[in-house]
């Protein structure tokens, strides 16, 4: 992983010497500061977890001297610990080498895949555009703010389990670390370069025409009632293209919010059955609110999840080790 990371932001600093952008990882601070944030409540959930496992599976005669010789046992294993902050350090480094590329796509290729994304769409889907089959599904302002609501839980999810991959021990961390950092910088850098698009909620301000106007009439009808954070956050990022705020990157193709979630569903497999289905549930609704909201074709979100398989299994390739290969996945906490 460190060699990835390491990798990425040599890219990243050659890239910023080609279009003579002086290379920033602002977002590397940033994320540390938010991790001593995130970190307390990720500790909270996984003590309420442990407790809760200990409650009604483990049960020991005396819980409290159970739950004190674990924590102890924890907060003792420096291994562990070190491990757990130079991953987060690590992860904290890439996504600011990832935040500098993904602002220069426009520079590097104009967005210009948006209609043939959009034919695609068509094409594999009755020659309709997605958003038209799923708006009897979502055409509610509380569905669509409910899809609203887990497109951004998405990122507190992620982390999280970026988090307990970070504090975990055996081969399948050092394999959901390496593909999380495949996955970004191959498809959210690499292949939204090659398909450089904006997406369907860009794509009349790009000039492609007036093809997805219904949809976003249904999501501003639906904002007049319930509040679409998805809205805002869309206004800033075209007001950050251009260049009326700080930079911040619009790239449709893949859907790193599918991929990612895939990677989650993968890695929650390995951990338990019923944890994996719930993943599996939730990146179902990550696909549909992306089509829905506007941020994306639905080929983005195949793709994404095409591209998430891939590196996973490159992963795997890339951490070979029979000696922990039959371990069972051991969480942080």
């Amino acid at each position: 992983m460190l060699l990835l990371v390491a990798l990425h932001a040599c890219v990243a600093v050659a890239i910023g010497i080609i279009l003579e952008v002086p290379y920033r990882a602002g977002m590397a601070g940033r994320l540390l500061v938010l991790f001593q944030v995130l970190i307390p409540c990720f500790l909270v959930v996984l003590l309420f977890w442990q407790f809760g496992k200990m409650a009604l599976v483990i049960r020991p005669d005396r819980p409290i001297a159970w739950l004190g010789l674990y924590l102890r046992r924890l907060l003792l294993d420096g291994d562990r610990l070190m491990g757990g902050l130079l991953a987060l350090a690590a992860v904290a480094l890439f996504m600011g080498s990832f935040s500098f590329v993904k602002p220069l796509i426009p520079r590097m290729a104009p967005f210009s895949w948006d209609p043939e994304l959009a034919a695609l769409d068509r094409l594999l889907h009755f020659g309709l555009d997605p958003y038209r089959l799923l708006m009897p599904l979502v055409a509610h302002p509380y569905v669509l703010k409910a899809l609203n609501v887990a497109y951004h839980a998405w990122f507190f999810l992620f982390y999280f389990l970026v988090f307990i991959a970070a504090f975990s021990k055996g081969n399948e961390r050092n394999i959901f670390l390496c593909a999380f950092v495949l996955t970004w910088a191959l498809g959210g850098n690499g292949l939204a370069i090659l398909l450089s698009s904006g997406g369907p909620v860009y794509y009349e301000a790009l000039g492609f025409g007036a093809d997805f106007a219904p949809l976003l009439e249904m999501l501003r009808a639906a904002d007049g009632v319930t509040t679409l954070w998805a809205l805002d956050v869309q206004a800033s990022l075209w007001d950050s293209y251009r260049g009326l705020a700080a930079p911040r990157g619009i790239s449709a193709m893949p859907s790193m919010h599918v991929a990612i979630s895939v990677l989650m569903t993968l890695y929650a497999y390995r951990y338990a059955r019923w944890s994996g289905r719930i993943f599996l549930a939730f990146t179902a609704v990550i696909m549909i609110g992306s089509v829905a909201l506007a941020w994306h074709y639905a080929v983005d979100g195949y793709v994404g999840a095409a591209v998430a398989l891939a590196c996973w299994k490159m992963a795997r390739r890339m951490n070979i080790d029979t000696a922990s290969e039959a371990q069972h996945l051991e969480p942080a906490i």
